[in-house]
């Protein structure tokens, strides 16, 4: 429904009376309020007073906000920790009443704070400079109480009304206006943004061609005014900026459109609205007073020209919350304001500020505190909110400038006409920076009249002062420029010349033998050492790695059989390739070969390092690259070449031969696999090329078979003409990229399945008449779209003219690229992780191999060694000898195993003890015992060690031997049918020590005299029979159960003297 403005102050007003009676009665019962009975806390109170009328002002409106910016901060316990802050209520009257500062008068003694006046505030301030009190001001936009001299106590969340001006020069400087006419009407506020508005210009280099002012008060003659500054400006600017209401911009606009000069698209009014409105509803700006002036019309005005810089409307979502919060601590105490049930009221956005207001000061005595000031003292709290940065309960980020003023936000707003309505919409805001003008941001397109933004001034001038040419003066500047022009290629062209002749006369390219440190590779382990050791600068500390870098005076000897070495130069890995000559005369064309050479860059060519020159010392070098040549990388299995990567290998070749072949070099000659490096990123770049009289007439230095290996990949009219080789073709090139390409699709050299040898492919290729047939690789045998075999086919043809160059080839080749990135960056790290994928999976592999590999090297080492001491070796830990107060040992043997290994053949041994031992390991399974070891045919076994197990260890033993005795009855010897072995068994109990003997085969051994007196009781018993000791028989006589024995009497036992023992002959039953 249309409510006019006089409807809406109708009922604000209506409104306002009904509490008002009610109001004046409770002012008296809250002057003195305080919400210290809100809070029973020993902290320390922080009072601010609260400078408000709530007669007349909006207190009766926005008051909440402060006992709700109060609760939000004493709850905050980052914020004034140990401290709580309080609010003294203090009713001012009317504007620029006495009664004011007379309420300052009485609270000041008890407040640190001033929080208000709801209207003009420079007499409060400047009393609170007087008492060094910060005053904090919500709605006072006076530019005087910036001056901080008079007013060194007063700070303000509202922002002066000269703020807007920054927004406006940003504005201009945006679109580029630089002159421009300003209309300014005769109200105190316009006035003080015009004074800033004409600094900042003459800052920026705007220029103001015409000011123009006009009286305060509307007038019926205005029409007339505006026509006539029309008239007398029209001419002068493009850009009008206007100071004024809005009936004076529609005024203005109904003149404009009145001349047609809106719809030439030629102007543009920019208007400043610094209203602050009580709507916070995106589009519903001006919209009411807009609509009646519009309208008033016989016809719309069209007001496509026309931007209007205001205040920016609340941007926080939450704000239609605060707004009720503000309305309820309005109902309660001190305030006590009814409101009527069926008037809705609107909080101002200067609640807002209100609450900011509140915020800020507590802040302020937040960081004095922390500087440990005194908060007492105004002018250091006031201090502290310069250059403050806070987020606005409004929403926006808010920045305090050096005289503690908030810095204004501004909204860009642009009326549409649309079909049934008229609208301002927000086209870009104005947002604060560190900078000394906010950054203009459109978030919609403005709709200009004509093509697009629009001019400040005509292209030559308004008086065509920029266009002024005779044509005199147009021969002479002609005449000038093409002097100068044949001056400058004059200068140009011997420039050129002599700075040519100097790169000749100089020898950039020449390396000195003594800085290259050649690196002797002796295995792969090496090689990565030296790569490991690249950061360290100091070369005479990599001299010393593992004697791998040495320095030559003699290259001669680092190659040994090979014409290639690896060495270290300036930090760096080269690729020396020897030159097998003796001496070489460095003739002119030489030098330019050498100086072509330096001046080659690109990402697809492998970069050339320099050339060492040196008595009979004569080589190349080139930049080392890490992953190989392409054959390495085509052998190696290990690498998934997928679609992609074929493609980019292609690709970069391709790309290195057309920069090539546009080069001064022409042409390579010697294109094949090897000569196609790949580097660390996956980038494939062509080396080798070049320089090719620097090395003709070199020594044979390869064998027949490599020379004739690497003429496979020539073209045939090369082979043809040696002469005419040794510096290849273009379209020779292209033949050899027919057979690399062949070889990338097939992943293996492209006479590998070929029968015949080297030498018969070549003489095949060269003489197709004699054999009637042109020799090539099978096509068939590629899985490839036939675009790609059709590319090759036609570039290995045998007349070069029907080769295509590589341009058409990239061309042909075009689909095959699909999927790449245009980015050679973007492609290198799609390769990367690619790569990376695929060496995932491999390392899962080995992963899985690794474990399996070591969980067998786990299962051999438990069955050399204890659990326990295998544990600790796995973990690197010395294994520490134990000693153990009684164990049992078990010794046997075979009588007459002597005699039976004399008439047995090695391998009938072998296979009698494996079968043996295989079947006493099957029964000591079966028993606490751990086995120590099998030396021939004696048989050692312990219990009790390595895991102890009391006096059990004896019958353990006896156990297993009367098992092992019975079972030896059962056992044939294979090789000997009908025979059976003879087994003899000695027991003994006693103390030892057990550890792990050696490094390289580790034992666990057990040491003492026990072992000794075991190995007696063996060696002095008899055949199938278990011999044992008087030790072992008094523990097996304690056990459950018992064992039957027979006393044999005293022995002689060597080193012991008599000893009595005994024969097991059996457990009893149970």
């Amino acid at each position: 429904m249309f409510r006019s403005p006089s409807f809406i102050f109708f009922v604000y007003s209506l409104n306002l009376f009904i509490f008002s009676s009610e109001l004046v009665v409770r002012l008296d019962e809250f002057e003195n309020y305080s919400i210290e009975d809100h809070h029973n806390r020993s902290d320390r109170i922080i009072w601010i007073g609260f400078l408000s009328s709530f007669r007349y002002g909006l207190g009766k409106i926005i008051a909440g906000a402060v006992p709700l910016a109060i609760e939000k901060l004493n709850s905050d316990p980052d914020i004034l920790p140990n401290h709580q802050i309080n609010f003294k209520v203090a009713e001012i009257g009317p504007p620029n009443s006495y009664i004011g500062i007379r309420k300052m008068t009485e609270i000041k003694d008890q407040v640190l704070a001033f929080i208000g006046p709801d209207e003009s505030c420079a007499s409060e301030a400047l009393v609170a400079a007087a008492w060094n009190i910060p005053l904090i001001s919500y709605k006072c936009i006076d530019q005087k109480l910036s001056n901080k001299t008079i007013y060194p106590t007063f700070a303000r969340t509202l922002p002066p009304s000269s703020k807007i001006s920054k927004s406006i020069i940003s504005l201009l400087k945006y679109f580029n206006w630089n002159t421009i006419v300003l209309i300014v009407s005769g109200n105190p506020t316009n006035k003080q943004v015009q004074e800033s508005l004409i600094k900042l210009a003459n800052e920026h280099h705007i220029q103001i061609n015409l000011k123009y002012h006009l009286p305060d008060h509307y007038l019926s003659r205005y029409q007339q005014i505006l026509e006539k500054i029309i008239d007398d400006s029209y001419e002068r600017t493009r850009i009008y900026i206007l100071l004024t209401d809005t009936f004076v911009l529609m005024d203005f606009i109904r003149s404009m459109q009145k001349r047609k000069f809106l719809e030439t698209g030629l102007y543009a009014i920019v208007s400043v609205v610094e209203e602050v409105f009580y709507s916070v509803k995106t589009g519903e700006f001006f919209n009411e007073q807009y609509k009646t002036l519009l309208h008033n019309d016989d016809h719309q005005l069209d007001l496509r020209g026309l931007l209007i810089i205001t205040t920016s409307p609340p941007l926080n979502q939450y704000y239609s919350e605060f707004q009720n919060d503000v309305i309820r601590h309005n109902r309660l105490e001190p305030f006590n304001i009814p409101y009527h049930k069926k008037i809705a009221i609107q909080v101002p956005i200067y609640g807002g500020l209100l609450y900011d207001a509140v915020t800020v000061i507590a802040r302020a005595f937040h960081r004095v505190i922390e500087n440990g000031d005194d908060i007492h003292n105004g002018s250091i709290v006031i201090g502290a909110l310069k250059n403050l940065n806070y987020k606005s309960i409004l929403g926006f980020n808010v920045h305090m400038d050096h005289n503690a003023d908030a810095e204004g936000n501004y909204t860009l707003l642009c009326l549409k006409i649309g079909e049934k309505s008229s609208e301002a919409q927000i086209v870009g805001s104005f947002d604060q920076t560190d900078q000394d003008l906010p950054i203009l941001r459109l978030k919609k397109p403005l709709q200009w009249y004509g093509k697009g933004p629009i001019r400040s001034q005509p292209e030559c001038g308004f008086h065509n002062e920029l266009c002024e040419n005779t044509e005199i003066n147009l021969m002479i500047v002609c005449g000038i420029s093409v002097f100068v022009i044949l001056l400058i290629t004059v200068v140009f062209f011997v420039f050129k010349h002599y700075h040519y002749e100097y790169k000749l006369s100089k020898v950039l390219w020449m390396v000195d033998i003594k800085d290259v440190f050649f690196i002797k590779i002796d295995s792969e382990y090496s090689l990565q050492n030296i790569r490991n050791t690249m950061n360290i600068q100091n070369l005479k500390q990599m001299e010393m790695l593992n004697n791998n870098i040495q320095p030559r005076n003699s290259i001669v000897n680092v190659f040994d059989d090979y014409c290639y070495a690896l060495a270290l130069y300036k930090g760096s890995i080269v690729f020396v390739k020897r030159i097998c000559k003796k001496t070489i005369d460095l003739t002119r064309n030489i030098r330019k070969e050498l100086i072509q050479m330096r001046e080659m860059r690109h990402e697809n060519i492998n970069l050339f390092s320099g050339a060492i020159i040196d008595a009979s010392n004569i080589a190349i070098m080139f930049l080392y690259c890490a992953r190989g040549n392409l054959e390495d990388v085509l052998q190696n299995k290990d690498i998934h070449m997928d679609n992609m990567f074929v493609a980019s290998l292609v690709a970069d070749l391709i790309k290195g031969m057309i920069y090539l072949h546009d080069s001064d070099i022409v042409s390579h000659g010697n294109l094949k696999p090897t000569n196609c490096l790949i580097d660390s990123r996956w980038v494939l770049q062509i080396t080798d090329y070049g320089l090719h009289e620097f090395k003709s007439n070199q020594d044979r230095f390869k064998s027949k078979e490599n020379q004739e290996k690497d003429m496979l990949w020539r073209a045939p009219e090369l082979l043809k003409n040696p002469d005419k080789s040794k510096r290849g073709t273009q379209k020779g090139d292209v033949y050899s990229f027919a057979l690399i390409l062949y070889e990338i699709i097939l992943q293996r050299n492209p006479f590998e399945d070929s029968s015949l040898s080297n030498r018969e492919i070549l003489h095949r290729i060269i003489n197709p008449k004699i054999y009637d047939e042109i020799f090539r690789p099978s096509l068939n045998k590629l899985k490839c779209p036939a675009y790609i075999s059709r590319c090759i086919d036609e570039c290995w043809r045998e007349e070069p003219e029907e080769r295509p160059d590589f341009r058409l080839i990239n061309i042909k080749l075009r689909e095959m690229q699909t999927g790449l990135k245009p980015n050679i960056f973007d492609n290198m790290i799609t390769i990367l992780e690619n790569y990376s994928y695929n060496l995932e999976s491999l390392v899962q592999e080995r992963t899985v191999q690794l474990l399996e590999e070591k969980k067998k090297t786990e299962n051999l080492l438990l069955r050399m060694l204890p659990k326990s001491a295998a544990e600790q070796l796995k973990k690197g830990e010395a294994v520490e000898a134990e000693y153990f107060d009684c164990v049992t040992i078990y010794f046997s043997d075979i009588v007459g195993f002597t005699e039976l290994s004399a008439i047995s053949t090695p391998i009938q041994v072998v296979n009698l003890l494996n079968d043996l031992y295989t079947c006493f390991d099957s029964i000591i399974g079966n028993y606490d015992v751990y086995k120590v070891e099998t030396i021939g045919d004696a048989y050692m076994v312990v219990s009790g060690l390595p895991i102890r197990n009391a006096d059990k260890h004896a019958g353990e033993i006896a156990s297993m031997a009367l098992h092992l005795l019975k079972e030896i009855f059962n056992f044939e010897i294979a090789h000997r049918p009908g025979e059976f072995l003879k087994l003899r068994i000695g027991i003994h109990s006693g103390p030892c020590v057990a550890g792990v003997v050696g490094l390289k085969m580790p034992r666990y051994c057990l040491f003492g005299d026990t072992v000794n007196v075991a190995s007696r009781m063996e060696s002095t018993g008899e055949a199938h029979r278990i011999h044992v000791s008087y030790s072992s028989k008094q523990i097996l006589d304690k056990l459950d159960g018992g064992y039957i024995l027979e006393e044999r009497g005293l022995i002689s036992i060597k080193g012991k003297g008599q000893m009595r023992t005994y024969w097991l002959l059996d457990k009893m039953s149970e």
